[in-house]
């Protein structure tokens, strides 16, 4: 496992750590607290409490130019990593969603529901209703303690393979993380070692706060509306044909002339941002999602024509249209993209078995010199960190009423997922198929015989449930740890240090979170919180009908089959000849859950053409990448301040 690289020192000097350790402490508590008392409206209640580390990053590389010799870039890219990875845990108050869901379900579905899912009703009202000064805290420990190391072993199990392939990703492959453009640019552009020398900061960052100021008073319009409600809506985002839940996006099956002709073509986004974020994504990606759009738009077009779909026409709502699409024959889309989007990192696994077979004699042997140097753990470390934790969750599982079996399928279909994920992030924007259809996708085959309500065990129920929606809230940041990795190689950070913040910001994140949302969901009640409660999960979750017809109609694994063939072709075709122009992950991003927008991809991929042909790469990564960089930040950042804008309001009500 040799790799020549050059040294770089740690930063990691116990007063760091103090610092990282204050951080992370500091992000795992608020989070959850301004996610209760963000509105709906403001990111789905995200708005603030996901864009802490950015504003941190942006407050962080101010104070080290000031006093340059105070922080290095070295040190941001740290902060900004631990802050990012604690406030993610905001995804506890779903747990508590779908504690609230799952006790409150009808018969026979809370009777099989086993103790991880809280305690008796009676506490599950106090929760509710809020306006208690003292928590249960015995009562409540059992289910959160389990929720707790659940999570924590969940984050110990995904970081230990990336750290595992971090190495071929990030230093061989190269795999650029588009989503790190908007850390490592700043944080390179503008570094406090840079004004140490008397140096101002680059021409990138320049681009960046142009990019920045752009976005953000582009955003601030429509964001202004929200909390001033008189005031026009000028983009027009607000109301029909434009979708509720997709921020500038067009619903074309309401649009005359094109949702009564055109069968697949659901959405028109005029969202700028969506365009010019998808520009910091590699050509090729860009070529293959349109092309494949625009295949499937046809393929969609044809069938109908052919008999298929009868009177789809009619159906309009984008979702409706879009769901009865992808479930139905002949195609079944949402199968093929399920088999598409897991077999990503099968197909990467067989291709690159000599470099996973070298990491595991690398284990056998023992740790070099240069694993101590270069890696982020010696693979002796991370492959018994893998094993271990996956044997945890597995036992973890068993203890909370799913069978064995059911444990090991549900550790093989997050372990798919969220490879797949990291891969498909290192790429684009997209991570792994995790919408709630795709996640019960193996397990429910333990249970064949599971068609109707009076069916159902506590295996099963407890099985789907937890394998659904509350364990993937836990795992849809598994990709960033990979990306903080990318930002951890451009800033010069030693791999070991990034992964040390990592885990320092997750254990934080997961022994804090619960007990803190607890806390104030007890002062100010469930019901009468800011950010509400999400629709009851559990009723359909478990239910076997829902299961009947999701992903898509039975049999659907053959839809998966093909899905999986045609990565496996294209990732054949993509390492054997380096001239092929077609990527697997660029397909998989066309398909976009079959919601088909080969518009955005298509425009994205001619500017960024346009630009390398005319200016050269000098222009594309001096100028292009970090103006769009900037916007996207620029975006959250007025996010950010809209949401610390309503809290007055809301605190006030």
């Amino acid at each position: 496992m040799s790799n020549v690289e050059v040294k770089r020192p740690s930063v990691l000097t116990r007063r760091f750590l103090i610092v990282l350790v204050i951080v992370a402490v500091a992000c795992a508590v608020a989070s959850p607290i301004f996610c209760i008392y963000t509105p709906r409206w403001a990111n789905e209640s995200h708005a603030i409490s996901r864009n802490i580390p950015a504003a941190l990053m942006l407050l962080a590389i101010l104070v080290g130019n000031l006093m340059p010799r105070v922080a290095t870039s070295k040190h941001i890219a740290l902060i900004s990593a631990a802050a990012s990875t604690a406030v993610y845990m905001d995804m506890s108050l779903w747990i508590f969603d779908n504690i609230y869901s799952a006790r409150t379900a009808p018969s026979p579905y809370n009777e099989c529901i086993d103790w991880i899912w809280g305690p008796e009703l009676q506490y599950i009202q106090q929760l509710l209703r809020g306006r208690l000064a003292d928590v249960p805290w015995m009562v409540w420990m059992p289910s959160l303690a389990w929720w707790m190391i659940y999570t924590f072993l969940w984050f110990l199990f995904n970081i230990s393979f990336i750290t595992i392939v971090r190495r071929r990703w990030i230093d061989i492959e190269l795999l650029p993380y588009p989503a790190s453009y908007l850390w490592s640019i700043p944080i390179i552009a503008a570094a406090p070692e840079r004004r140490a020398k008397g140096l101002r900061p680059g021409r990138r960052f320049v681009m960046f706060l142009g990019g920045l100021l752009l976005g953000f008073f582009y955003m601030w319009p429509p964001v202004l509306r929200f909390l001033v409600p008189w005031f026009p809506d000028i983009y027009g985002w607000s109301s029909p044909p434009y979708i509720s839940w997709w921020f500038g996006a067009i619903d074309a099956t309401l649009v005359p002339g094109i949702g009564d002709r055109i069968v697949a073509l659901l959405a028109i986004p005029t969202n700028i941002v969506e365009y010019t974020s998808s520009m910091l994504l590699p050509l090729d990606i860009l070529l293959t999602a349109w092309i494949t759009g625009i295949i499937l738009i046809v393929a969609y077009q044809v069938a109908y024509l052919r008999g298929y779909y009868s009177g789809i026409l009619n159906v309009t709502i984008i979702y409706r249209r879009r769901d009865m699409l992808g479930s139905m024959p002949p195609f079944k889309i949402y199968a093929v993209y399920w088999g598409m989007g897991v077999s990503i990192i099968i197909f990467w696994l067989i291709l690159n078995w000599r470099y996973m077979i070298d990491t595991i004699r690398a284990a056998i042997k023992g740790p070099t010199r240069e694993e101590w140097e270069n890696e982020a753990l010696p693979y002796r470390v991370s492959w018994g960190l893998f094993l271990v934790s996956a044997m945890v969750l597995m036992f973890w599982l068993y203890a909370a009423g799913l069978p064995l079996a059911g444990a090991a399928l549900a550790i093989l279909t997050y372990f798919l997922g969220n490879m797949s994920g990291a891969r498909i992030y290192g790429l684009s924007f997209s991570i792994g198929p995790v919408d709630w259809m795709y996640l019960p996708s193996l397990t429910m085959y333990l249970f064949p015989n599971v068609t109707t309500t009076e069916q159902v065990t506590p295996e099963y129920a407890n099985t789907i449930f937890t394998c659904g929606w509350p364990t993937g809230w836990l795992n849809y940041n598994a990709p960033s740890f990979a990306m903080w990795y990318r930002v951890a190689k451009d800033v010069g950070v030693k791999p070991r240090d990034m992964f040390w913040a990592l885990f320092i910001a997750f254990l934080a994140a997961s022994l804090l979170s619960y007990p803190v949302a607890l806390k104030v969901y007890y002062k100010v009640g469930m019901a009468s919180s800011v950010r509400g409660i999400l629709e009851p999960d559990a009723n359909w979750l478990i239910d076997p009908a829902t299961w009947q017809t999701w992903p898509a109609m039975k049999p659907w694994w053959p839809n998966a089959l093909i899905g999986a063939v045609i990565i496996g072709v294209l990732s054949y075709l993509r390492v054997r000849f380096i001239w092929w122009p077609f990527d697997p992950v660029g397909v998989y991003v066309g398909l976009h859950n079959n919601e088909t927008i080969p518009m955005v991809w298509f425009v994205a991929w001619l500017i960024k053409y346009l630009v390398i042909k005319f200016g050269g790469m000098r222009a594309h990564d001096g100028i292009l990448v970090p103006l769009v960089a900037g916007i996207s930040a620029g975006t959250a950042l007025c996010w950010f301040i809209g949401g610390i804008a309503a809290l007055p309001k809301y605190l006030a009500a």
